[in-house]
């Protein structure tokens, strides 16, 4: 599943990108990441149907409106980093905002997964995955907007929706065969209107073509508890000798 992605584009860069307008405050809250683990659940700037215009910050870890406490929110994030997407309209956590079509584009420079060498995947290789010729592109999210009735305050989260894995992530992502839903730059907008049914949205949910696709090995500094992993050099390639093709 996609739990780890990187947006190293300046802001102003991703707002010619997207023909949108941003707020001082997205600005000042906006940090480009070269390595962004979704279990940190930070703030990213996403595009969202209610909103198409303007950037709008939303943290990574989808938390329903339903849910009672912020406790109670803040624990089931961790198990709604990503969606399903065939499942998005079935699944207690994402069916509402996927029915009523609070879907949103979520900027992405690349992704990282890893490939298993051995049957348990205790020998694991990190790659990180790329367009090498769309130095921004978007991967398809759901959204929600969670207000805790103590406090009024409002927590605006995302959700990455997963697809098939095509070719090249069924050989690097081989353990679960998935990838993030990739929005062609053409069907960008679509994704957005809201006039989309069902049968249309999940139709967009299809695996990516591969061939502008990019992946390579890069060190295990990724997963390194004692180094800073949110810098340029994790996303340096480096070369592993079981790894032959």
């Amino acid at each position: 599943m996609c739990y780890h992605k990187s947006l190293i584009n300046s802001i102003d860069y991703l707002a010619d990108y997207y023909s949108v307008e941003y707020a001082d405050l997205v600005a000042e809250q906006y940090t480009p990441h070269y390595h962004e683990n979704g279990f940190d659940f930070l703030p990213s700037p996403v595009v969202a149907a209610g909103n198409p215009k303007s950037f709008e910050m939303m943290n990574w870890g989808f938390i329903p409106w339903w849910v009672k406490s912020l406790p109670d929110g803040l624990r089931l994030r961790t198990q709604t980093l990503n969606c399903i997407s065939e499942e998005m309209y079935d699944k207690p956590s994402f069916r509402d905002s996927a029915k009523d079509g609070k879907r949103c584009l979520i900027p992405c420079s690349g992704f990282f997964e890893w490939r298993w060498m051995d049957a348990k995947g205790k020998m694991k290789v990190p790659y990180y995955l790329t367009l090498p010729d769309q130095p921004v592109f978007s991967i398809a999210g759901l959204y929600s907007i969670w207000r805790d009735k103590q406090t009024e305050k409002e927590y605006h989260t995302y959700t990455v929706l997963t697809t098939m894995a095509n070719p090249l992530l069924e050989k690097i992502h081989n353990s679960k065969k998935r990838m993030p839903v990739i929005l062609p730059r053409e069907h960008e907008k679509d994704w957005l209107n809201p006039n989309l049914t069902k049968a249309d949205v999940l139709a967009l949910c299809r695996p990516f073509d591969e061939s502008p696709m990019k992946g390579y090995t890069i060190s295990k500094l990724i997963t390194s508890k004692k180094e800073e992993t949110d810098v340029p050099k994790v996303l340096a390639p480096a070369t592993y000798e079981e790894v032959k093709d």
